[in-house]
């Protein structure tokens, strides 16, 4: 694989600042010739800078850039020296740069030399990917990179992430590449987010933050789905991926996570009483939401109904707007909302204030999931059921909407 040259240390910081003899390697001169060594493909040099014992999954990647900044010294003595500084790298299909706090003991040798001995995460840090397994795979695309560690194969979740981005492509006008990360387990998982593990637990897949954003898979819940949720997940966080630079703090959840699900079910012809259960319980039960689903419904490790009634009215809120007002308006919408915020982007794009939204939802979800609406759909189904085909055998499928009290997902960033 070619890798691009963006090699460097910002700031020089020489070892004799950390008790060494003069005319020793500096940090800078160090750490610069170990991001070389890397990106060149070249074990010998990578080795000749210090600790190689993560040079596999390191190689396996499809680096683009690899360079620290600033270095620190947090610790010293005659022979070693403990520096902390900010890693920056980029994968071949990432946006930006991804940004880690690092850990690095540099250790003098018998002969003299100053070599790494150590490279781990600051305090407060999540772990990469090559701090946890030596086996990483990689599988590309023209528009996805997959990374899989342990017994995950990354040319499964190829076809995915393809799918989504042509899905969101449509959907959006603009192009992503996405990158899936799916690590061993869900413990890996959420050493990669650096959140506890009970969190996630049930949470299919999430976006990381940053300028490099990346769809993180939990293969123990996503092995879970069936075919199309699968499907749906990716879409989701890849929606996610592409709309990143477009969501700011004045994005409101139910807009963001709206429009990653409308852009997963858009064009399924999904049912809408089927893709949201939860949501119409309630409707038919006549309790219809007070109001739009808040930030605080979306929570990590929240009830599991009020999560997915809140994913649930969200997808229906703007699927709303793009039946009402078109597809464009969807666009237009979550931009204006980021640069202006929810009420002047109501006022502005739809010509309606908040409330008068809220009114316009709630008659759409009675409408939607109503119990007389309902009956009829589920009369049409059995009358398909009672047709010539009723015995062929029906093809097992995940929950249609993984976070619907099986997968709860959080919003990008």
């Amino acid at each position: 694989m070619e890798r691009k040259r963006v090699v460097g240390v910002v700031a020089a910081l020489g070892l004799a600042a950390a008790g060494c003899a003069p005319g020793t390697p500096g940090a800078q001169e160090l750490l610069t010739r170990r991001a070389e060594a890397l990106l060149d493909g070249d074990r010998a040099a990578f080795a000749a800078t210090g600790d190689a014992s993560r040079w596999e999954p390191l190689h396996a990647l499809p680096l683009a850039a690899w360079r620290y900044g600033a270095v620190e010294v947090t610790g010293r003595s005659e022979d070693t020296a403990t520096v902390e500084t900010e890693l920056r790298y980029r994968l071949d299909r990432d946006a930006g740069d991804a940004t880690a706090r690092r850990v690095l003991t540099l250790t003098r040798d018998d002969g003299g030399t100053w070599r790494v001995t150590a490279d781990r995460p600051a305090r407060g840090e999540a772990e990469q990917l090559w701090d946890q397994d030596a086996g990483l795979r990689t599988a590309a695309t023209p528009r996805t990179l997959a990374v899989a560690a342990g017994e995950e194969d990354p040319r499964d979740y190829t076809p995915l992430g393809d799918a989504a981005a042509r899905a969101v492509g449509e959907a959006w006008d603009t192009r992503v590449r996405p990158v899936v990360v799916v690590p061993e387990s869900t413990d890996a998982m959420a050493r990669l987010l650096d959140a506890p593990a009970s969190v996630h637990r049930r949470t299919a897949a999430v976006t990381t933050p940053g300028d490099a954003p990346r769809v993180v898979v939990n293969p123990e819940a996503f092995g879970t789905l069936g075919e199309e949720a699968r499907q749906i997940v990716v879409t989701h966080e890849t929606t996610h991926v592409a709309l990143r630079a477009r969501t700011t703090g004045r994005t409101p959840m139910w807009l963001s996570e709206g429009c990653a699900d409308w852009t997963a079910y858009r064009g399924s012809g999904r049912d809408p009483a089927e893709a949201a259960p939860a949501l119409a319980r309630e409707v038919r039960g006549g309790r219809t939401p007070p109001h739009l689903p808040t930030d605080r419904e979306f929570a990590f490790g929240g009830d599991a109904g009020t999560v997915g009634r809140a994913y649930e009215g969200a997808w229906l809120a703007c699927r709303l707007v793009a039946d009402r007002w078109g597809e464009g308006t969807v666009r237009a919408l979550y931009d204006a909302a980021g640069a202006d915020g929810e009420e002047a982007a109501l006022r502005e794009v739809l010509g309606v204030d908040r409330a008068g939204f809220t009114a316009l939802w709630q008659a759409d979800l009675r409408r939607e999931l109503g119990a007389r609406r309902t009956a009829v759909r589920a009369a049409r189904a059995a009358g398909r059921r009672a047709g010539p085909t009723a015995s062929a055998p029906r093809p097992r499928r995940g929950p249609a909407r993984p976070c619907g009290g099986a997968a709860p997902r959080r919003r990008a960033g």
